[in-house]
């Protein structure tokens, strides 16, 4: 698999990762709550490579791409 392919992957799953969090967590699903719960996630998980998968993914959600 390409790393870009691979990154890309990844990103996909920390935000679905952020959705199903505050789907659980009973919380609406909106921009700035997926960013929120993404930025969160990546705080508690991050170990540098995964840092960069979390910051990339609210980066993208922010962006609206």
């Amino acid at each position: 698999m390409k790393f870009n392919d691979e990154r890309t992957g990844l990103i996909g799953l920390a935000i679905g990762a952020a959705v199903i969090g505050l789907i659980s967590g009973g919380k609406v699903i909106n921009r700035d709550n997926i960013i929120e719960e993404i930025e969160r996630q990546g705080r508690n998980r991050g170990d540098g490579v995964e840092d960069a998968i979390f910051t990339q993914a609210a980066s993208l959600v922010m962006k609206g791409k």
